[in-house]
């Protein structure tokens, strides 16, 4: 069987990720990565084995090997690099957020919809962990009902505050009810199969008080009503001791619950100190699976010819959604 020969642009945390779990996949095939910085191009090439490197895309695009391109630079370089691939008939995959702004969101879905024999898909891995898979299958086949109450909860350690002052200060984070609410977002839209209407938010910054300057918090919680009078009900933070997601789906006839408790793993100890249950340490200990298993449904879309389940469109409303819940948070302010 033919391999898809990938490129990736951004070669940071989630480049690498992505281009680990690539190299695994044995249809698939990382041929090429791309960055600003030359030296770390190069150290990525002879880290992975990777025969081609560039610091500048369009040249990588040209490429004449290149099937498919993965994009994982900052949300602000999306855009250009969507549109630049697709007029090189390219197969795409996006990180999350699509792009910084609706405008932008909506360009690359015009682009999209305008390459409709082209795979395009946006990096919610959410819905590629196996947990959240079988929650919606259970959903699909009607166990709980109807959906009628999506609540998600997204938790980062504390240890994360310092740093991410950091990174707001120099804009390199958007607030948190965007960066880390978007997942939560699509799972809203995706489980509750509506849009959402109207939002009431509040929160503040309770412990990094720095961030209250940037109009952003360091725990949010948010309240919104869909078009299908469902609702859901987010909750955003960086205050927690461990890194913890954790999602509730409330039907009509029963619920699902998914990781009320971030077990690390399946040990418990009794000790001195008590009855512990060890917690998950980071977000990429919480997802491996999940971004190998999206990465893998992307790989067989381009094989096969069958579309992504998750589209460009996804990736314009989630960020609608969440810039809703963030000005709702800001009007609550005033």
């Amino acid at each position: 069987m033919k391999k898809i020969r990938f490129g990736i642009i951004g070669i940071g945390s989630m480049g690498r990720q992505h281009l680990t779990d690539l190299q695994r996949n044995p249809n698939a095939e990382v041929i090429a990565v791309c960055a600003r910085t030359e030296s770390k191009v190069k150290k990525t090439q002879e880290e992975f084995g990777i025969p081609y490197g560039y610091t500048d895309l369009d040249e990588m695009l040209r490429n004449p090997e290149l099937d498919a391109l993965v994009i994982a630079t900052g949300a602000d370089a999306h855009k250009e690099a969507c549109l630049a691939a697709l007029k090189a008939k390219k197969h795409i995959f996006c990180e999350k957020p699509l792009a910084k702004t609706v405008e932008d969101c909506e360009e690359i879905e015009k682009a999209v919809d305008e390459n409709p024999d082209l795979c395009f898909t946006v990096g919610f891995m959410r819905r590629f962990d196996p947990s959240y898979a079988e929650a919606k299958q259970k959903i699909r086949a009607g166990e709980i009902g109807k959906p009628i109450l999506f609540k998600g909860v997204s938790l980062d350690p504390a240890s994360v505050l310092d740093a991410h002052l950091e990174g707001v200060k120099k804009g390199i984070y958007v607030p948190w009810f965007i960066e880390m609410g978007s997942h939560d977002a699509d799972l809203a839209r995706w489980f509750l199969e509506g849009d959402p209407v109207e939002s009431f938010a509040t929160g503040d910054a309770y412990v990094c008080t720095g961030l209250a300057a940037y109009n952003d918090y360091d725990n949010g919680f948010s309240l919104t009503k869909f078009n299908n009078d469902s609702t859901a009900f987010i909750q955003v933070g960086r205050t927690a001791t461990c890194s913890h997601v954790e999602s509730e789906i409330v039907g009509t006839k029963g619920t699902i619950r998914v990781n009320s408790v971030p077990r690390k793993n399946y040990l418990s100890s009794f000790t001195d100190a008590g009855y512990v249950e060890e917690c998950q340490e980071s977000f990429i200990a919480r997802w491996g699976d999940a971004f190998a298993g999206e990465m893998n449904d992307f790989v067989d879309c381009v094989l096969t010819g069958r579309k992504p389940e998750t589209t460009a469109h996804d990736g314009t409303m989630s960020l609608k959604f969440c810039l809703q819940l963030h000005q709702a948070y800001l009007d609550g302010k005033k």
